[in-house]
């Protein structure tokens, strides 16, 4: 049997290695700077996306933690938004649940990615919206609706899934959550009218939604008048 070289061996034994200098970017996160350009195209070479994970290993602090896994991110999102995905919960685990942008990206991917996604769906529309105050203009507008949007249709899949286990089951625990189902899609679908209303948004979509789960119309803030044809 052949003898294996040290450095061979060495290679073998660690796994793929950084073939460039590592600059230090856990101890001056400045130097993210320069990646900014690829990363924006998904251009980061292997040995600087590795770079990146060992620094980011290495970081003590939250605040940097969170500058290079921003790094990453944006670098996975122009490429592979499955892989970006990955990064996201990484990031939500270890460094920020509370970010509004990244909330409503994540939202948006989990709705169009997994129909058995709805719960989170939910729960990630809630902290974009929390922390909403930080966007303004019509990038507040668009988003705010369109997240009000997505929670109120998920909230609705949700629904409609629970009567689905209603039906086969019967039991008291499961009208009592598809009760509490359609209780929600209703607070949502209420709050998604009235935003539309002082936004200027069309209100059509979200109060039909709101009819199909409340007892009546003013139940959804609206007159008999106001009903969609």
């Amino acid at each position: 049997m052949p003898r294996l070289s040290h450095a061979v061996f060495a290679a073998w034994l660690l796994g793929p290695s950084i073939t460039h200098a590592c600059p230090d970017y856990s101890t001056d996160p400045s130097l993210l700077v320069a990646l900014e350009p690829g990363a924006t195209k998904g251009a980061l070479s292997d040995d600087e996306k590795a770079c990146l994970e060992q620094r980011y290993a290495s970081a003590e602090q939250q605040t940097t933690k969170d500058k290079i896994s921003r790094v990453l991110l944006v670098n996975a999102y122009a490429y592979s938004t499955s892989y970006w995905a990955e990064l996201v919960q990484r990031h939500l685990d270890e460094v920020d649940r509370s970010d509004p942008d990244i909330a409503y990206l994540y939202a948006f991917y989990l709705f169009n990615t997994d129909k058995e996604a709805a719960p989170e769906v939910v729960r990630w529309t809630e902290v974009a919206l929390e922390r909403r105050d930080v966007w303004t203009g019509e990038v507040f507008v668009g988003r705010v609706f369109g997240l009000m949007r997505l929670r109120a249709v998920a909230a609705q899949a949700q629904w409609i899934q629970a009567e689905e286990v209603v039906a086969r089951e019967g039991t008291d625990e499961s009208r009592a959550e598809a009760g509490r189902l359609k209780n929600q899609v209703k607070t949502y679908s209420r709050e998604w009218v009235d935003f539309a209303r002082v936004a200027g948004r069309e209100p059509g979509e979200a109060i039909r939604l709101c009819l199909s789960v409340a007892s009546n119309a003013m139940a959804c803030g609206i007159d008999e008048d106001d009903l969609p044809r």
